[in-house]
Order: C-alpha cells, then sequence, then structure tokens
C-alpha cells in the first residue's frame, strides 16, 4: 500500500465517524420566554401590569375589629351595652390610558360580622331605612371612569368628613346614638374639572336605586342634582356643596373648610337644608369643628364639637329642638399598615318635647394592605 492510499483512506473512515457522530447529536430547545409581573408606577404606589397587557392593576383593602359602647338613652328607649364586629373589605382598581384620558374601574366588596349601619327615620310620611350591612359579602363603592367622567356606585360629598370621629357630617346623632341623614351611596354620574388648586364636578343620584324599578307615576322622582367647587390655597383647602332632591323639592348646601395651623390641622363643616332631604335631614342647619393634633409621629389626637338646630321634622319642615355633641378621638400607628384608633363622645339632644343625652364609643384595630 503507497503513501497516497493510506492518506485517503485515513480520511473516508474520518469522515465517516465524524458523521455518525453528526447524527446522534441532541440539540437542546430554546427556552421560551418569561414574563415577570412589572411595577406600574404611572398612577401611584401598589399598581402592576397584568401580563400581556397595558393595563395597571392595584389591590387593596383592610381587616377591621371593633368594639362599640353606648349609655342608654331615655328618649327612645334605647339600652346601653357594647357589641363587637369584625369587618373585611377588598378593593380592586384598574388604569390604563386611553386617547380620552386615563380609563379606571373599581370593585369594592365588604363584609361584616355584625349590622352596624342600620338607620330608620320619616319623611313626609314615608319610612327609608338602611340596613345593607351583615356578614355576606355585599358591594361598596363600585364604577368606571373614563378621563372626568364618573358613572356607577360611589358615595357623595356628605360621606367625606373630618379626621376625627366626633362631627357627623352625613347628617346628626340620631336618637338610636348612629348617624344619619341621607343617602350617601347611590348609583350616579359625575363629570369633574380639576385644574389642581380648583375642582368642580356636577353629579346626578339616583337616590335608593338598589331598591328596584322605577316606575312613572308622577310620584317618585327619586333624583337629586348636586355640585361641588373646591379651591386649594397653601395650606387651606375650602369646598361649597349644593344639592336640590327633586322627589322632596328641597335644597341642601354645605362646607369643609382645613387649614393646617400650629402642630396640627383644623377642620370645619356647615350645612344647610331648606326641608328634610336625601342630601341632608337631621335639621335645619349643623356646624361643627374638629383640630387634629399631631402629638408624635405615630400618635394623633382629635377633639371635636357640633351643634344641631331645629331637629323637630314635621312634615318635612324643620320646626324646634337642638342638639350638641363633644368628644375626642386618638389614633395611633402602631406599625407599618397597622394602627388603633379610640374615641368617646357625648350626645346631648333637645328634640322640642323631651329631651336626653348619651355616651358612645369605640376601640378598633384595623390592617390595612
Amino acid at each position: 500500500m503507497n503513501i497516497k492510499s493510506l492518506l485517503l483512506g485515513s480520511a473516508a473512515a474520518l469522515a465517516a465517524v465524524s458523521g455518525a457522530q453528526a447524527a446522534d447529536a441532541i440539540v437542546a430547545a430554546e427556552p421560551e420566554p418569561m414574563e415577570y409581573v412589572r411595577v406600574c408606577d404611572a398612577f401611584g404606589t401598589g399598581y402592576f401590569y397584568i401580563p400581556g397587557t397595558e393595563t395597571c392593576l392595584k389591590i387593596g383593602g383592610y381587616v377591621r375589629v371593633q368594639v362599640d359602647g353606648r349609655s342608654d338613652f331615655d328618649l327612645t328607649g334605647a339600652q346601653g351595652g357594647y357589641r363587637t364586629n369584625t369587618r373585611g373589605q377588598i378593593a380592586v382598581e384598574a388604569k390604563n390610558d386611553t386617547e380620552f384620558g386615563t380609563l379606571a374601574s373599581k370593585i369594592t366588596l365588604r363584609a361584616n360580622t355584625n349590622v352596624s349601619n342600620t338607620y330608620s327615620v320619616e319623611v313626609d310620611g314615608e319610612d327609608y331605612s338602611d340596613s345593607s350591612d351583615n356578614n355576606d359579602f355585599y358591594l361598596e363603592e363600585t364604577y368606571l371612569q373614563l378621563g372626568g367622567l364618573r358613572v356607577g356606585y360611589f358615595y357623595n360629598y356628605f360621606d367625606n368628613g373630618l379626621p376625627g370621629e366626633t362631627v357627623l357630617s352625613d347628617g346628626g346623632p340620631g336618637f338610636g346614638g348612629g348617624g344619619f341623614g341621607g343617602d350617601t351611596l347611590n348609583n350616579g354620574i359625575r363629570y369633574t374639572y380639576d385644574a389642581g388648586s380648583f375642582s368642580v364636578y356636577g353629579q346626578v343620584d339616583a337616590f335608593n336605586s338598589q331598591a328596584g324599578w322605577k316606575t312613572d307615576n308622577g310620584s317618585d322622582d327619586e333624583i337629586g342634582v348636586n355640585g361641588v367647587i373646591t379651591g386649594k390655597f397653601g395650606g387651606v383647602t375650602v369646598d361649597f356643596f349644593a344639592g336640590y332632591d327633586f322627589d322632596r323639592e328641597e335644597a341642601a348646601f354645605a362646607s369643609t373648610l382645613t387649614a393646617a395651623i400650629g402642630p396640627g390641622s383644623l377642620g370645619v363643616f356647615g350645612a344647610y337644608a331648606t326641608g328634610a332631604n336625601r342630601y341632608f335631614d337631621f335639621a335645619e342647619w349643623t356646624i361643627g369643628a374638629e383640630y387634629a393634633i399631631k402629638v408624635t409621629d405615630k400618635f394623633s389626637i382629635a377633639p371635636g364639637a357640633q351643634y344641631w338646630d331645629n331637629i323637630t321634622v314635621v312634615n318635612g319642615d324643620f320646626e324646634d329642638g337642638d342638639a350638641w355633641r363633644v368628644g375626642v378621638t386618638a389614633d395611633y400607628k402602631i406599625t407599618t399598615n397597622l394602627a388603633a384608633k379610640a374615641t368617646i363622645n357625648y350626645t346631648d339632644v333637645d328634640s322640642g318635647t323631651d329631651s336626653a343625652d348619651r355616651w358612645d364609643g369605640f376601640l378598633r384595630l384595623q390592617r390595612s394592605f
């Protein structure tokens, strides 16, 4: 065998072996790309992008444990005592940008172990009440919003309130010891114009709109219109509310002023009604004030007082009687997202024919997220 034949044979053998090894090679599949949850900071803290979309989602809520106490109330024979309640609330918000502005929606679910929001009041011979809170989850504030336009189920101005628990913006102390004063949560439509230091909104409410069909019988116009103008001037914020109840044919007016003064914040609330209506119906007028004092970074205290005049309602008209209330609320931040609140209040009611007084308060522990 010559050298040429040997070289050619070696090359052929090497090619055959290489081909066999190439045929047996294992090619690993490329891993599918992983899509991590991304933080969305376009609408504030707590939002994240829903994977595969440009919609930002936020999940929040709280767990609250509360013990309420009250003394006897001779005016109606309501007995004193205490009760306990545990509440759970979950709120889901979704937002994304569109060519028409921010598209937003909110769903709020709430449940209590104890019915905590029951009232009944008679106006113009008609009784209306609210006892929606129970131990099943039910729908709280839920709406959709595009730009400044909001439609759905949401609160009106009288649910706003001052930092403490003494001044009741939603009406009055009531003869049962709780606050009532009108429908604060209804289906409605609102448009808001916000220019930063100045904002204004107009709103149409469908009162008791969760109660069922509304028929065109000419006597049940359960519609209200209202508007709010708000201005901010440095550390001072002031607003003015006006609303009209078409069914009662009565109007309500209110204003709230808050100002940073010294070591705390002063809040003043006032309201006036031409007659009992679904925006404000406990008294012809009221005025109240609270001063929230920041003692330390974790502890604050808010004393307050409120007065109501002409609380007796006859055929929808305010006649006589008055009431006043004083109290103090303390807030303590135990740790991040865990806080305690305690309040004690004294209320004196003179209905014009009889009078009575009551002590009431609560101790609350709340974990928010």
